[in-house]
């Protein structure tokens, strides 16, 4: 992995987080707590890992922290441990982090998983139901032997589940090897960033489920897209599919800002909608030469002149905050279009889920 992830020291024990940028592991490098400790470091946007980072207290000791292990759901760091207190020479712990990325006081995962022999290496399946750990406890055929058990109750982490599918060209159905990521809705966290094959356009990623999230592919050549869905527990069984098709970046070409959010018959922006709306500027400053129009469109619920003024008033909120954050006006317009172009039926809760949306669209290059 080359600078600044290895030095003269020693470095190993990595894991590689399913968020596909971040990776733990062990190290003995000077500037940490204690002999051998815990450290981070992330992918950046070029490929490139940045300056690695002591995870530091309260997760590392005077002592050995070794072979840490990040549970899918991106949450639950495992690792071994001799300067916790424990049961033996090395013990196994986990911890918890909070939302504002620190980590919660380690617990010591307890007899019968830790013995007075050493334990270490543990890895926890996606489900959080099983855990497989290395022990030199007496009863196995070598040294250092793998043992699984039942993960008990009250420390299973939050199960993952997996998203799939393929990206392809809307015009003629090609492949395409696109840049992608999964945003919790309601923490506003980077859940992955992964891309798909090149030769295939597909994609398989690891997500934690009972969550809501926003989907956001990139390519430089393409509109980017866009979408949101909820998995609940029942996509524990099975992965959650879903095909990307993305739009070039033509004249006529448009896309619909399924992550732009307003509250009911309300037109102000609502928090959740500025990870799209920062696309959507990284969009118009990388195509200097476009022009667009910003449409609003709603359901047929209430009179023809309310939803014309609701639409346009949403339409206009997205083109004030472009304005705001450097977009210029004369490349911009943006018009309601009420309940006259609907894109389903009317007649359903969630043909009119659909109906109730803002559209980009290129008008000239």
């Amino acid at each position: 992995m080359g600078k600044p992830v290895n030095t003269q020291f020693w470095e190993s024990q990595p894991t590689f987080g399913a968020d596909g940028k971040t990776i733990y592991y062990t190290s003995n490098r000077p500037g940490g707590k204690g002999k051998c400790d815990i450290w981070m470091t992330t992918m950046l946007e070029d490929g490139v890992f940045s300056t690695p980072v002591n995870v530091g207290e309260p997760i590392n000791t005077s002592g050995d922290e070794l072979s840490p292990y990040l549970h899918p759901n991106g949450t639950v760091l495992y690792f071994a441990s001799t300067g916790h207190p424990g049961m033996g020479g090395q013990d196994l712990f986990y911890s918890l982090q909070n939302s504002d990325g620190s980590w919660n006081q380690p617990v010591n995962m307890g007899y019968p998983i830790n013995t007075s022999a050493d334990e270490s290496n543990i890895v926890v399946n996606a489900k959080g139901t099983r855990g497989y750990v290395s022990s030199n406890k007496k009863g196995g055929l070598g040294k250092m032997d793998i043992y699984w058990f039942e993960m008990p109750e009250k420390m299973r982490p939050q199960p993952v589940t997996y998203l799939k599918g393929r990206i392809f060209n809307a015009k003629d159905s090609s492949v395409l090897c696109a840049k992608f990521k999964v945003i919790d809705l309601e923490s506003g966290q980077e859940k992955v960033m992964s891309s798909s094959d090149p030769e295939t356009g597909e994609f398989l990623v690891c997500i934690p489920s009972n969550g809501s999230y926003a989907l956001h592919a990139q390519h430089p050549d393409y509109l980017f897209y866009s979408a949101n869905f909820t998995l609940d527990s029942s996509y524990q069984l099975k992965p959650y599919h879903k095909d990307i098709y993305m739009n070039p970046i033509e004249t006529g070409r448009s896309v619909v800002l399924n992550n732009v959010f307003f509250d009911t018959d309300r037109s102000t922006l609502k928090k959740e909608s500025e990870v799209e709306l920062e696309k959507l500027c990284e969009l118009m400053k990388s195509n200097p030469k476009i022009r667009v129009e910003i449409a609003g469109h709603t359901d047929n619920q209430g009179s023809k002149e309310h939803n014309l003024t609701l639409s346009r008033n949403r339409a206009k909120a997205v083109y004030d905050y472009l304005v705001a954050h450097g977009i210029k006006a004369d490349r911009m317009r943006y018009k309601g279009y009420g309940f006259d172009q609907p894109v389903a039926s009317n007649d359903t809760p969630e043909g009119r889920a659909l109906n109730r949306r803002t559209e980009f669209k290129i008008v000239g290059k």
